[in-house]
């Protein structure tokens, strides 16, 4: 099988083309290409609502059918629609069939998991609200929607954050990656530095503050990773998560650790610097303390020369009060 005029109508947006061809020959409202592609397929691709609307009239018992047919990567019109960032069409094309669940393509790509990737909150509340049954199964590299919206840098991200959470808050908890090497929403916001992103998390699921990545890591541990000083000061400004100073991950190391042994020096927040709760003197997996650690480091800067002296001080007088 291959294109036939109709094809190139409905990658045009000619409908009225369209329309007086099917009159004369419906049949070719199912017809598919080599890809199986379809007329629902094109004009979804290309967002002509108007080509869109005339097919799924043509059979008004047969639309979900059509609606459902895949393109050979495993794609629906919705897939195209969205993926291609045509709001309108995937809202039209949701409200058609509120029924069907939407499944991945052959990539794992869910239209929600696209909706929530590209920052379409339109279509993504469209499918949250329409939907009786829409999936938020896990996508490539194991990410859920809210993984993909949290990673992209777009406008509203917040915003797609919070209607996600609104509908289902356990996404929250559930990890991205491999059996091995994992990570959460919660440490993607602070590692990018999302401070708001992480308000809105933090805000719905109450207990994200104290998840761990793979490595045994918190959001504070990642905030300090990728020098993130205002997840620093957002984070320990209020008392309530104050504990995550004092957590060590997997090799032992606290965020003060971390601190040590990166260039963060003369960025970070006295929040943590002076903290009460930070634990200068506790030792990672090789009995190191973080003054150890910053005065090991191979590449020495201004900063740490000023404060690595600062860490050994306070060691010996934490020291003194023991004794």
């Amino acid at each position: 099988m291959g294109n036939t005029i109709l094809h190139v109508a409905a990658h045009y947006g000619s409908a009225h083309f369209a329309a007086e061809v099917l009159k004369i020959t419906p049949a070719l409202l199912w017809h598919q290409s080599k890809k199986n592609e379809t007329l629902l397929h094109i004009a979804a691709n290309e967002g002509h609502i108007k080509v869109v609307h005339l097919l799924l009239s043509i059979e008004e018992h047969y639309k979900e059918k059509l609606m459902r047919i895949t393109y050979e990567n495993g794609d629906t019109a919705l897939h195209k629609a969205v993926r291609s960032r045509h709001q309108d069409v995937a809202r039209l094309l949701v409200k058609e069939d509120p029924e069907f669940e939407f499944p991945s393509n052959k990539a794992q790509e869910t239209p929600l998991y696209l909706a929530a990737e590209y920052g379409l909150r339109e279509a993504l509340v469209e499918i949250l609200n329409s939907c009786k049954q829409p999936t938020s199964s896990a996508g490539p590299l194991n990410r859920t929607p809210l993984h993909a919206a949290v990673i992209q840098e777009h406008t509203g991200v917040k915003e797609v954050v919070s209607d996600m959470l609104g509908w289902k808050k356990s996404l929250a908890y559930l990890p991205a990656g491999s059996e091995n090497d994992w990570t959460t929403a919660t440490h993607i916001a602070a590692g990018a530095g999302k401070v708001d992103v992480l308000h809105e998390l933090l805000n719905h699921c109450l207990a994200c503050w104290e998840m761990l990545d793979s490595n045994g890591r918190n959001a504070l541990h990642e905030a300090i990773l990728y020098s993130q000083a205002n997840v620093v000061s957002y984070l320990l400004k209020p008392t309530k998560w104050d504990k995550l100073i004092e957590d060590p991950d997997n090799d032992g190391n606290t965020p003060l650790h971390l601190l040590a042994s990166s260039n963060f020096w003369g960025y970070v927040p006295l929040e943590l610097k002076d903290h009460p709760r930070a634990k200068k003197m506790s030792y990672d997996k090789e009995s190191k303390t973080p003054s150890d650690v910053a005065m090991s480091c191979t590449e020495w800067t201004a900063d740490k020369d000023r404060i690595a002296p600062s860490l050994y001080h306070n060691f010996f007088i934490s020291v003194a009060q023991l004794g």
